[in-house]
């Protein structure tokens, strides 16, 4: 019975345990068919996965590719557009400025300033969105040179006094004895934001002065330069100085309408100061007036330092006397061709045309001519391909100056010229006055047999008898004796026109008016030293209320003796 009943247990046993086996093969099996199909589904997964990253790096690399040949594309535009804007424009304002200078006439003379200041505000408004493409596209870079900030601030007052109403009335400047002589930094850019602020300071004010204020305090970079333009215009709320800064915005009030402009000038100023490390700011008040403020971290430079174009420190240019000089002209365009011809010669300039770059390497030939000219873009052979030929072809010691003159504005020009021994390179639309002083600066450079021994001149210009003597230095250290003549010839045939309108003013009885151009007159001459005018503008501005007719002859006449002295020294004629 025992026997039996353990045979039973034995077989319920091995039947429950077989059953379990196949129970755990089955899950087993189960299991298995599952990770299976997991595993098969994970390798799909992945391989899709993988067909999806190649996919989407193809379109990246495809859209990196789209743009990058649209940047490229873009700095070409930005390029050609330049070039084509500022050719013409240059043009333009060259024939106005050579008209201007021989005209006398007071109604064409006036009709012919008014197209000047009209051109000067497009080439602006151009130049602004130029400026503004090169940010965006990222080729905007900063030059390393030595500055001079009282002498910027000095020079974008005059050249801005005369486009704000009563500007040379207005105009302020106070710069503390903490700023440094001469620091390093971009001239050039440093001037763009100054005269920005100072034109916006005259177009969103009907009066009041505008005073332009710089100070410094020590930094470890050197000296941190802090600039203020301080204007009693209608100000600026709050809530629009959120959006001052910002891209083609202007403020809205009652002046936008006059001053008119791109929106983008705030906007330019911001990245050059904020990209040259600075910062830029404003405090205004609606219906007081703003201040409007950069500061900049700057290196100190000493005062007989100087920065070239490497920025490294090394002596100033020298200068040599254009007059007779022997210059190379290639220029394609027949407008330019005018222009610059007419501005060599009155520099007194031997100048033989090339209407292209082939024709300027097969007249050129060693000790034939001390300056080459050279357009950039030019039919058959444009001024890089032909300097890069002249200079493989004959020894460095033969071979002048070369300076082109282009209007492009990319970096890349000067790479391009630097790239191919081209020793400067101008900007259009050029003034006669800039030119003149490169030429200057570039004859004087190949020619001066040691940087460090003083320059020859030889006797000096009649008409400098006639200027104050303290003026005059400071007028000679910042620009060519050339310079210097052309500006009293200016002053000349400025005077003239405010004297008759000031003695026209005075004879109608309309005194305030002729103060104010008394006021005019007053400053221009004291600013390069012809004092005897001054004082006697100075006379005419107190007392114009209260002159008779004789006393307007007499000092009207003892003010035209002085420009005919001044006219007759310009033109070397005796007493």
């Amino acid at each position: 019975m025992s026997s039996v009943q353990d045979d039973r247990v034995s077989r319920s046993r091995y039947e429950r345990e077989t059953t379990a086996r196949k129970e755990a093969e089955q899950l087993l099996e189960q299991k298995s068919r599952e990770l299976f199909l997991a595993n098969q589904k994970l390798s799909q997964q992945s391989e899709m996965l993988e067909q999806t990253v190649k996919q989407r790096t193809a379109e990246l690399r495809l859209a990196l590719e789209k743009a990058e040949a649209a940047s490229a594309m873009r700095a070409r535009f930005i390029a050609t557009m330049s070039h084509e804007i500022r050719t013409p424009l240059g043009g333009l304002l060259g024939m106005i400025d050579l008209i201007l200078g021989d005209e006398t006439d007071p109604a064409k003379r006036e009709l012919l300033e008014y197209a000047s200041t009209s051109g000067e505000a497009l080439k602006r408004i151009v130049n602004d969105v130029l400026d503004f493409s090169k940010m965006e596209a990222g080729a905007f870079q900063f030059e390393n040179e030595k500055v001079d900030i009282r002498a910027l601030i000095g020079g974008v007052l005059a050249l801005t006094g005369a486009s704000i109403p009563d500007g040379d009335a207005r105009l302020r400047s106070s710069i503390s004895p903490t700023v440094p002589q001469f620091f390093a930094g971009d001239a050039t850019r440093i001037r763009q934001v100054l005269a920005n602020l100072i034109s916006n300071a005259g177009r969103y004010s009907s009066g009041g002065t505008i005073e332009v204020r710089a100070f410094a305090s020590p930094h470890k970079k050197g000296a941190l330069i802090r600039v203020e333009v301080e204007d009693h215009g209608v100000g600026i709320s709050t809530e629009q100085q959120k959006d001052l800064f910002k891209d083609f915005t202007q403020v809205q009030n009652k002046l936008t309408a006059a001053a008119q402009g791109t929106g983008l000038g705030l906007a330019i100023s911001r990245r050059i100061i904020e990209g040259a490390g600075g910062h830029i700011d404003v405090h205004s008040e609606p219906g007081v007036g703003s201040v409007f403020w950069f500061e900049l971290p700057v290196e100190v430079v000493e005062a007989r330092s100087s920065l070239q174009k490497s920025g490294s420190i090394g002596a100033p240019a020298a200068k040599a006397e254009v007059d007779g000089a022997r210059i190379l002209l290639a220029e394609d365009n027949k407008i330019n061709q005018k222009l610059l011809l007419t501005f060599l010669k009155r520099m007194n300039v031997t100048a033989d045309l090339a209407e292209n770059g082939r024709i300027a390497v097969e007249k050129f030939a060693p000790g034939k001519y001390d300056l080459v000219l050279m357009d950039v873009a030019m039919p058959e052979m444009d001024g890089l391909e032909a300097t890069r030929i002249i200079r493989d072809s004959w020894p460095a010691e033969k071979i002048p100056p070369i300076v082109v003159l282009t209007a492009h504005v990319l970096d890349a020009i000067h790479e391009d010229s630097a790239r191919v021994g081209i020793d400067r390179v101008l900007s259009k639309p050029i003034t006669f006055g800039d030119l003149r002083d490169a030429i200057s600066e570039e004859l004087g450079a190949k020619h001066a047999p040691d940087q460090d021994a003083p320059m020859q001149f030889g006797a000096r210009p009649a008409v400098f008898v006639h200027l104050s003597e303290p003026i005059l230095q400071g007028l000679i250290e910042s620009m060519s004796e050339n310079e210097v003549i052309a500006l009293v010839e200016e002053f000349v045939i400025d005077s003239r026109r405010l004297l008759e309108a000031i003695t026209s003013n005075l004879r109608r009885g309309e005194a305030e008016a002729a103060a104010a151009e008394a006021h005019a007159l007053k400053g221009m001459s004291g600013l390069i030293g012809v004092q005897g005018v001054s004082e006697l503008a100075g006379q005419l501005e107190q007392s114009a209320p209260y002159l008779d007719e004789a006393s307007i002859d007499e000092v009207a006449g003892s003010i035209a003796q002085h420009l005919d002295t001044l006219d007759r020294a310009l033109n070397n004629t005796p007493d």
